[in-house]
């Protein structure tokens, strides 16, 4: 439908009117504004209002679901640790063992601690229950920070390992455990979602933190890679808890740790980044001490010049966290600062590198979802809308349901305008196709820009294809949703791992259990019954 011929009788019927007298009161504050929405007694004053608060209220809903998805405990490991297709621990030992490690981490020679380090190291990527307790209750952490606080770099560095691999052992159990294509695997990784495994057990992680004051010196050492291994341990620490985050901040980690970015070494910036977004995770991030230490100049500046798609990647994870601020005060900061261009510029090169472009396209959500005026600085970039309709087509699934997130957030803006946009961009006939013929929860992402485009009154309710979707939406409301118990979500959190075969397993799960064939099953049974 074109919207462009007919502009005067678009404008007239899509005029906004408030109820209000003609001279408005001063309107409230952000946080009186927020409460009003859940107030009992906070009644819409028109259709139009209520209309708007169903989409705000359901928006804010699903973006927190997509903040428990998409930012969850995000680390930074090794993969050729994880070799073995055994969930038992790949070095089973013994007291004695520990002792003879022990002896050689204390060993006058240089070699034989060096080399019981290393051993220490990837003992530690899946330790037994008596290595558990060598680090828990014996003098594992004391011992490491001997090395740390030792003036040689290769002790300094191996040491820095071990920190590095007591914050990440779980998920080797975890991915160890996801081989077998059964659903019994799948609810135990849905478990282990709702449960919000951590990047290690708690202990380890509180061990760790007693290295946090010798790791963060080393962030200014002139050797990129103990720079590297540093930031790298101090990332999977920050994913923990907000008492770990508050704890590196306390210790003066943001002001280094943003120094990176200056580096000219690729694999050192996409580590700072790594860690800069594990630190600006969670409520309260302080995000103002990230702008006064100049992360927001670092970050525009890498868009501007970087051609590396882990690096772009790494920076979209870092504004991923800081656009999910709930003023929209530092969004609103980057956004005047011009990063809307900038982000828009990478769409396309980064459109078929599947996971490497998700953090991106999260950024987007969020800048979608707060004020209108943030849709517009995206809707100004002429190549936005075009990248968007091949994201919303994206053979990766999570980067096609996210993009759907994105347009479901374009569409939930009060200004016709950029309806018009939308349409005439031929949104419509891929969005109604999607919402009718792909995989159920994929199906509903596309439902909600079709449900959002039809709220906005009846010049765009009647322009919708509804015998195309008649059928798709009596299934919605027959079919119970399957993200209910979260497999969705758990099978997608696999399908972004590096690891190979892991994503074939979940790849796998989705087609046998979510896929296109279970779907049309369902579409045929409805059809049979209308």
């Amino acid at each position: 439908m074109d919207f462009t011929n007919n502009k005067n009788d678009f404008e007239n019927t899509f005029t906004f009117e408030s109820s209000s007298p003609p001279k408005q009161p001063a309107p409230p504050s952000p946080v009186e504004a927020h409460k009003a929405k859940y107030k009992r007694n906070s009644l819409p004053r028109n259709a139009e209002e209520a209309r708007q608060r169903r989409i705000e209220l359901d928006a804010q809903a699903r973006r927190k679901h997509r903040d428990q998805l998409i930012t969850t405990k995000r680390f930074k490991h090794n993969l050729e640790e994880y070799k073995d297709d055994d969930s038992e621990p790949e070095y089973n030992l013994s007291q004695k063992d520990i002792e003879k490690l022990k002896s050689g981490l204390n060993n006058v020679n240089r070699d034989a601690r060096l080399s019981s380090l290393q051993d220490l190291s990837k003992y530690l990527v899946d330790p037994s229950d008596i290595l558990r307790q060598f680090v828990i209750e014996g003098d594992c952490i004391e011992i490491l920070i001997k090395f740390l606080s030792s003036i040689d770099p290769a002790e300094q560095l191996q040491a820095t390992w071990c920190i590095t691999s007591m914050s990440i052992i779980t998920f080797n159990i975890l991915i160890l455990n996801f081989t077998m294509n059964t659903l019994f695997i799948l609810k135990f990784y849905t478990v282990s979602l709702n449960e919000d495994i951590a990047a290690g057990p708690k202990e380890f992680v509180q061990k760790a933190s007693l290295a946090i004051p010798y790791l963060i010196p080393f962030l200014e050492r002139e050797n990129i890679p103990l720079q590297d291994q540093a930031a790298w341990a101090i990332g999977n620490i920050a994913i923990e808890s907000s008492e770990c985050r508050e704890l590196l901040r306390k210790n003066g980690v943001l002001v280094p740790l943003i120094n990176l970015l200056d580096s000219k070494d690729v694999n050192l910036i996409q580590t700072a980044c790594f860690a800069l977004s594990n630190l600006a995770r969670g409520p309260n991030a302080k995000l103002h001490e990230f702008f006064t230490a100049g992360i927001n100049n670092r970050l525009i500046q890498h868009l501007e010049t970087d051609e590396s798609f882990e690096v772009v990647s790494e920076v979209s994870w870092v504004l991923t966290y800081i656009t999910s601020d709930d003023d929209n005060k530092y969004t609103d900061q980057l956004l005047n600062e011009g990063i809307a261009p900038l982000l828009v510029k990478h769409m396309r090169p980064l459109l078929n590198h599947g996971p490497l472009s998700l953090p991106l396209v999260r950024t987007f959500g969020n800048i979608a979802s707060g004020p209108d005026t943030n849709t517009d600085h995206l809707i100004r970039q002429p190549d936005f809308l075009p990248s968007m309709i091949q994201y919303i087509q994206s053979d990766c699934r999570p980067v096609k349901k996210e993009s759907l997130w994105v347009m479901s957030n374009i569409t939930a803006t009060r200004r016709p305008e950029v309806l018009v946009k939308v349409f005439n961009a031929g949104f419509i006939p891929i969005l109604s196709n999607i919402a009718t013929h792909t995989n159920f929860d994929i199906r509903k992402e596309a439902a909600y820009s079709l449900v959002n485009i039809a709220s906005h009154g009846l010049e765009f309710m009647k322009s919708l294809p509804h015998q195309e979707l008649l059928p798709g939406f009596l299934e919605f409301i027959r079919t119970s949703s399957g993200e209910n118990v979260k497999g969705i979500d758990a099978i997608e959190t696999a399908i972004l791992t590096e690891d190979e075969s892991l994503r074939n397993a979940a790849s796998r799960l989705m087609d046998k259990y979510f896929g296109e064939e279970f779907s049309e099953q369902m579409q045929v049974q409805i059809e049979e019954t209308t």
